[in-house]
């Protein structure tokens, strides 16, 4: 897995357990997990500055569990959603200068994820697994000058629950990502 992924995946694991200890006055309530997400409804919110380019069809969420018996994960590929629909619901997220980008299962993939839900609930009943998501931007490439951006990129996540978008990644510095060895940062897409 090239050091960007890992990057990504490691800054949504540490934002994960961060946000599940949160339990201060008016704050979010924490992420939910994969299991009690509804496939139908969950939605990747990406923050970035306009440069940052997503490849249609490259974009790929993990669900994954990890248990001493092991790890249940599977990748999905997302599909545009409908940004305008969302945009008011992320808003307290946006940053000045930030497009918005929606992602979503396809209904293929959320039928799929259902199955997995099901094979990860069996499994936790054993107890100690730890479920979560992560969000792979390898595909990502920038377009324009290779000087540090003004805003960061934030990934946010919405379950389909009543909780609304929860941060799972949140002020990546692009300019860092730029400046990584060759093999893992963000290239240019000229």
């Amino acid at each position: 897995m090239p050091d960007f992924k890992k990057l990504m995946v490691a800054s949504g694991l540490v934002l994960l357990s961060a946000c599940s200890l949160n339990f201060l006055p008016g704050a979010k309530p924490t992420i939910p997990s994969p299991i009690a997400a509804n496939p139908a409804s969950l939605r990747i919110a990406v923050l970035a500055p306009e440069e940052l380019r997503l490849p249609k069809n490259e974009i790929v969420l993990t669900v994954y569990q990890k248990s001493g018996s092991g790890e249940i994960s599977r990748d999905y590929t997302l599909v545009a959603a409908d940004a305008g629909q969302e945009a008011a619901t992320v808003a307290e997220f946006r940053k000045p200068g930030q497009k918005l980008t929606v992602l979503r299962l396809s209904p293929t993939d959320a039928l799929a994820l259902r199955d997995q839900q099901q094979e990860m609930a069996a499994a936790r009943e054993a107890g100690g697994a730890r479920p979560g998501f992560s969000v792979d931007l390898d595909a990502a490439c920038w377009n324009g000058p290779m000087i540090a951006p003004a805003v960061p990129l934030d990934v946010l996540i919405e379950a389909g629950t009543e909780e609304g978008f929860h941060p799972l990644l949140q002020d990546i510095d692009i300019f860092a990502l730029m400046n990584r060895p060759e093999e893992s940062r963000l290239k240019s897409c000229s």
